[in-house]
């Protein structure tokens, strides 16, 4: 059940919410008390019925007379209101405390988790569903608490209360008002599905909303490049139209069993009142008693339409907190073992041993790769895109584990050591930074964030970005747009060069690092490039031969497999498919030019 799959998060909610449901206990028993005032102001000021001895030296408190007495219940009619209110409002603020702490654990535990889940889980889901999840769905926590689970708790106080004074004012109206109770359960009980179905359909629909978004802003440049605005608005439409008929559908639901409720209320309520005035008139009631009756019936339905009420609620907060636990409860595709280890010293060497993967089953992108690279070495990936490049470079980091086959780290399978230290192990140079809405800075710091800022220049300098990063007005202090916007594509390049350098692990991949540059800025890269991977065993995946020759091995994939491997002068010697693609880059630089 959802709730039970809540009850770890209250530990650090619980004292709000102890303290906040013991105020709505005592709310309860100052609710209890408000219908009498009217009773005494009926039978025993207005009839002059004798009252009973303490009600009468309340009574005249102010004076013998009839005014005093009405004013004396005036006064006490206020005081209930107003302390009820007060004790109300306070129980209130605690559990919304309590609630938002229960969805800020929700929405960490989750985000943890999504940051976890290996590259698999990602590869299959949007961007905008995990933030729906995160940022909304978690919410319900929250509404989970203060709109179902106090409600019912206090409701269920009052019900049983009331109850009880009714039984000892007339036990044959309380009776004609409990035949209603058979009838509210079959109502939760048809609606409680629907609703159910409905809150789930209405909040996928809001993750799809989210996710089209999501995705259209961080494509903002190639909609606006293509003019795709009209393209993007059309899709936007349909799915807000989407979402607005799932959310009609819900709200009609929810007001369709609102409406039922409150016919079975009204007509227990006028069953009631025919029952108390045959009473009244046979002379076993006063007026008083069935107007205080009456008051403690609206009571009565009071917390069985909150019930209810309650029981949509738990349905729709349900199914999105269910969405919520879907991702926490995802298990990654790679695992941590429960001994994995550490290495004292890297030296750098790295062997696949017949490694075969694949992403889809029966769509293998490597195939029983053989390959030993010594520490130091400086390898270059070719081959036609597809050809499993990056995959081959993703398998290095345990992002994805091999379908079969073993990859070893100085003679180690990567799979015995602590994920987080394999990853410290390597540093990556994409053909698209990673940067990140911060300062230049943090973003350098970010693989090594203890680095002195004397080492974080070291390594700026060595990347050949510190002489422009010093005429900024604001230096290594300057903030960065989303993605480095403000940044062109070789200073983004360098900048990821000087991360790598501070980071200074053992392995390095540079995954086509230059392909999304000019020539003539490639060029001025090359020699922060030389500088990064000195010392470094280092996997170049690129198409471009300026850094394919800086390998001291080239080894050429095709459909997964090794076709050739060997230095550059040994594959155009031989005369295969690096030679061809050698040929082919020559030409159509030749034709550039």
């Amino acid at each position: 059940m959802i709730i039970r799959r809540l009850y770890p998060f209250w530990n650090t909610a619980r004292p709000e919410t102890v303290a906040g449901l013991f105020l709505a206990a005592c709310g309860v028993g100052i609710e209890l008390m408000q219908p009498w005032p009217i009773k005494w102001l009926v039978d025993y000021v207005l009839n002059k019925h004798a009252a009973p001895p303490l009600i009468s030296r309340w009574l005249s408190a102010f004076g013998s007379s009839a005014f005093s007495g009405a004013a004396t219940i005036a006064v006490t009619i206020v005081i209930l209101a107003v302390l009820q209110k007060i004790i109300q409002l306070t129980s209130n603020l605690l559990l919304i405390q309590a609630g938002g702490k229960l969805v800020f654990e929700l929405r960490c535990l989750a985000f943890d988790q999504l940051h976890r889940l290996s590259l698999a889980y990602h590869d299959r889901k949007q961007v905008g569903e995990s933030l729906y999840r995160v940022a909304y769905d978690a919410h319900a926590a929250q509404t989970m608490l203060t709109g179902a689970l106090a409600p019912m708790f206090s409701g269920g106080l009052l019900f049983l209360g009331v109850l009880i004074v009714m039984l000892r004012l007339d036990v044959l109206m309380t009776l004609v008002t409990l035949v209603a109770a058979p009838v509210f359960l079959m109502i939760i009980k048809s609606f409680g599905p629907r609703i159910d179905a409905n809150s789930t359909a209405y909040h996928k629909q809001e993750e799809q909303l989210v996710a089209s978004v999501q995705e259209s802003l961080a494509s903002i440049r190639a909609i606006q490049a293509f003019t795709m605005e009209a393209q993007s608005s059309v899709r936007f439409r349909n799915q807000a139209q989407g979402s607005l008929k799932r959310q009609l559908q819900l709200i009609f639901t929810q007001l369709h069993f609102s409406a039922w409720v409150g016919i079975v209320m009204a007509v227990g309520t006028a069953a009631v009142a025919c029952t108390g005035a045959t009473r009244v008139f046979s002379g076993v009631l006063q007026i008083g008693d069935i107007l205080v009756f009456l008051a403690y019936l609206g009571m009565l339905y009071q917390p069985i339409n909150a019930l209810c009420q309650s029981t949509s609620i738990v349905q729709s907060a349900g199914s999105q907190l269910r969405r919520v636990f879907e991702v926490i409860d995802s298990i990654p595709a790679v695992m941590e073992r429960p001994r994995a280890r550490t290495l004292p010293a890297v030296l750098g060497e790295v062997e696949f041993k017949k490694v075969s993967f694949q992403y889809e089953k029966d769509q293998p992108v490597l195939r029983n790769l053989d390959l030993r690279i010594p520490s130091g070495t400086i390898v270059a990936l070719v081959g036609r895109s597809g050809a499993g490049k990056t995959t081959f470079a993703s398998l290095l980091t345990r992002f994805y584990d091999p379908t079969r086959g073993e990859i070893s780290l100085d003679g180690v399978d990567l799979r015995e050591f602590k994920l987080d230290w394999l990853r410290r192990q390597v540093s990556v140079v994409l053909q698209d930074p990673v940067l990140f809405s911060g300062t230049i800075r943090e973003n350098i710091a970010i693989g090594q964030p203890d680095a002195s800022f004397e080492d974080m220049i070291k390594a700026s300098r060595r990347a050949q970005l510190h002489e422009y990063v010093a005429q900024l007005p604001n230096g290594y202090d300057t903030v960065l747009g989303e993605r480095g916007v403000n940044l062109s594509g070789g200073q983004r390049q360098r900048l990821s060069i000087a991360r790598a350098l501070l980071k200074n692990a053992p392995i390095l991949v540079l995954d086509e690092p230059t392909s999304a540059l000019d020539v003539q800025t490639e060029q001025g890269l090359l020699g922060a490039i030389r500088e990064l991977i000195k010392d470094r065993t280092t996997f170049i995946i690129a198409h471009r031969l300026s850094t394919v020759r800086l390998a001291d091995r080239i080894i050429v994939l095709d459909r997964g497999e090794v076709a050739e491997q060997g230095s550059h002068d040994e594959l155009i010697a031989l005369g295969g498919r690096y030679a061809e693609m050698v040929q082919c880059q020559d030409a159509g630089a030749l034709a550039t030019n």
